[in-house]
């Protein structure tokens, strides 16, 4: 009997060479390394099984020791029915999550739909750790299976109120449907304007969860992606963040903080905040690194010939929206690249409402989709569907997909090391790469390498809300906090902003993520110059020289940026683009933009990014704050204030109903929400539009095809 080393197995599972004579001694090699080892888990062992069972029918008869092996290992969801053994089988009904519910009289009104969940090793200790009352950091990787336990922790019953923080926008709509199948007992939260019911789960951003006016008694949170904490990426957005987690440590009795492969937090945060941080490698697939030797200055020409020979759903990712538009435009035009079916309904409905010429067109009917943060919600949820469902081949992103984003991609292609401008490190690209394989779809991913991967050195994150690192914790956050949760230090560093009389502590804080020097540099501006003060006290809807000096303000004080921002250079020209809002359609938006660029790619991506980063995101924070600054300066001098509430609603929402915008989040692309006004209108009121949009009858409508199917597939999930 042959009796094979650990390489001499991988060599064999690697080449498929299994064949009934070497099956025996490959499963008694594993089994051999596995009992050899004094850990619960040993990654070595784990890689050769989980190769293994990729190849489970060359076992043949085999299959029960196949079992035994994912059982002696943690893998219990790997283990089938038709080789279970008795102790076998009770092993593994003890890791389905309903198993551990704290009340009978819970499992009985589990959902009759529901998915038969079964947990691995590692999933069942950090279930049993929150079902029990505790707080976790859990850091794991990316195939760990770590959104799965937050789905079994709602199924327990226990908790009545949970808030989950997703760090993107789309991310929103991916949880808000996989969590749909709870409508039953629990509402699902999205926007402030939804009323709440008995028991909520809100599925917001940070930033939603800052500007949500009063959250009830929290039985739990959840953070995903808790690195971004961390302030040596996105400082901006890292002190969000922050805010967001120390409001709900206020409202919470436990959290629950996931992310992929962090080595170490803050020394003393698991003591102050009550929790545990659980670090582990186990993983549920194998991801094999594959270097692309690409001739300097002929990357492309390789990329190309390599989609060439790739059967399977691959992910393509790319450091910026203009690289993967290049990348696609490649794959389309190469004949010898199979995308698959593609999706033509998808292709002509996008042609006719924003413009033929734009790449996403050609890709969609060529099988090769786009995923980037200047696309409109719904067009890359629908890019992300048509992939994971084998539509779309291939999916070219950047970092906005890998942000948590679940696919089904057997393979991964790294053509770029970068993000933007910026190198990633070794923690991105972890992240990036396991995005590759996937439980149940692919235990092997292949992640091919157009660069060196990067040192191998996990970061330790750092919590700005907890350190209080006088260069890392910005003063805009320090002023929200309590005064007991305050160190000496950054008492001492907010003390000038404390101890003066221009704008109020409650002025400051509601100006949420604005620097406070800033904030009294305006005030100040305000002080000296009456006639500004004035003039910056319109309501209603405004002229035009109200608007551009309202801009003009809040690009001198507010923007710390330089260079151009979205497709914007200076207030003035702000205020332009925000007054063409009033009168023009997207697509004239979109014929305008293109008399000053180069394609029609840099046209209709270059309005997606203005309307995403200003009119819905950047403008109505500055402007309130602008507002409130006002306001209490215009007290005291006994002037009118400025109210600029409607005026704001009006641009967040396009000039139209405004929970025709949220439904974008939903799925409904605005052009296709915006045909549908007379049918949905709600006045802003989101639960109305969603139940006006649930009875809709398709057959009166005179609408395409694909569009009725893009609503069935909105209604199937609300």
């Amino acid at each position: 009997m042959t009796t094979f080393d650990r390489m001499s197995t991988l060599a064999i599972l690697k080449n498929k060479e299994i064949t009934e004579k070497n099956s025996f001694d490959i499963l008694k090699t594993i089994c051999s390394l596995a009992n050899r080892s004094e850990q619960n888990y040993d990654p070595k062992a784990q890689e050769l099984l989980l190769r293994a069972l990729d190849q489970r029918d060359q076992f043949g008869k085999y299959g029960a020791i196949l079992n035994g092996l994912a059982r002696q290992m943690g893998l219990y969801p790997y283990m089938l029915d038709k080789d279970l053994t008795s102790s076998d089988a009770i092993a593994r009904e003890f890791h389905r999550p309903e198993n551990f519910a704290l009340d009978e009289s819970v499992q009985k009104n589990l959902p009759a739909s529901r998915e038969s969940l079964i947990f691995h090793r590692a999933q069942a200790f950090v279930f049993r750790k929150i079902l029990d009352g505790g707080s976790v950091i859990l850091s794991a990787p990316t195939s760990f299976g770590k959104s799965s336990i937050i789905d079994a922790l709602v199924e327990s019953g226990k908790f009545t109120n949970l808030a989950i923080v997703v760090p993107t926008i789309a991310l929103i709509d991916e949880t808000r449907r996989r969590l749909s199948r709870f409508r039953g007992s629990h509402k699902i939260i999205t926007h402030a304007s939804q009323e709440l019911a008995d028991a909520n789960i809100f599925v917001f951003t940070q930033e939603r969860v800052i500007d949500y006016p009063k959250f009830p008694p929290l039985d739990l949170f959840v953070l995903d992606e808790f690195y971004k904490l961390d302030p040596s990426g996105d400082k901006e957005r890292s002190a969000t963040l922050n805010l967001a987690f120390y409001k709900l440590t206020k409202r919470a009795k436990q959290f629950y903080l996931l992310g992929p492969n962090i080595q170490h937090i803050p020394d003393g945060f698991p003591k102050r905040f009550r929790c545990e941080f659980i670090r582990t490698d186990f993983s549920t697939v194998v991801t094999e690194l594959i270097p692309v030797n690409a001739p300097k200055g002929k990357e492309s020409d390789s990329l190309v010939k390599l989609c060439r020979n790739l059967n399977e759903a691959t992910l393509i990712f790319c450091a910026s929206p203009a690289k993967a538009r290049k990348i696609a435009r490649l794959l389309c035009q190469d004949s010898l690249v199979d995308g698959g079916e593609g999706m033509p309904g998808a292709a002509e409905w996008v042609g006719n409402n924003y413009h033929k010429e734009w790449s996403l067109v050609d890709g969609f009917r060529r099988g090769i989709g786009m995923h980037h943060g200047r696309m409109p919600r719904a067009l890359a949820q629908l890019a992300v569907r048509g992939f994971n469902e084998g539509k779309l081949k291939f999916l070219v992103c950047t970092s906005t997909l890998i942000e948590g984003v679940n696919t089904k991609a057997k393979n991964v292609v790294i053509f770029d090391n970068k993000i933007a401008t910026q190198k990633y490190d070794y923690f991105t690209f972890n992240n990036i790469r396991g995005r590759s394989g996937r439980m149940f779809k692919h235990f092997v991913g292949h992640v091919y390498l157009f660069h060196d991967e990067p040192q191998p050195e996990l970061p330790f994150v750092d919590i700005p809300m907890f350190s209080q690192d006088a260069e890392n914790t910005s003063l805009s956050l320090l002023i929200q906090m309590d005064e007991e949760d305050l160190k000496k230090e950054s008492k001492n560093r907010l003390s000038p902003y404390l101890n003066q009389s221009l704008l109020s502590l409650d002025v400051l804080r509601e100006n949420s993520g604005i620097d406070p020097e800033s904030q009294l540099n305006l005030a100040r501006e305000f002080g000296n110059n009456a006639a500004a003060l004035l003039k910056a006290g319109w309501s209603g809807m405004p002229d035009y020289q109200q608007v551009e000096f309202l801009c003009v303000l809040i690009w001198e004080y507010f923007i710390a940026e330089s260079g151009r921002i979205a497709g914007v250079s200076s207030g003035r020209q702000l205020a332009l683009k925000l007054n063409r809002l009033r009168y023009m359609s997207l697509n004239q938006l979109i014929a305008d933009e293109r008399k000053s660029t180069e394609s029609i790619d840099d046209a209709v991506e270059g309005v997606l990014e203005f309307l995403r980063q200003w009119p819905q995101f950047r403008f109505g924070r500055l402007a309130m704050a602008v507002a409130r600054i006002q306001n209490e300066l215009a007290i005291k001098a006994g002037i009118k204030k400025a109210d600029y509430a409607f005026f704001i609603g009006q641009v967040e929402n396009l000039f139209s109903d405004p929970a025709l915008i949220a439904l974008d989040e939903y799925g409904i692309p605005f052009p296709l929400a915006k045909r549908l006004e007379n049918e949905l209108a709600s006045n802003g009121d989101l639960d109305a539009a969603l139940s006006k949009l649930k009875k809709l009858k398709l057959e009166r409508l005179i609408i395409s095809t694909f569009e009725k199917n893009l609503i069935d597939d909105v209604r199937a999930f609300i």
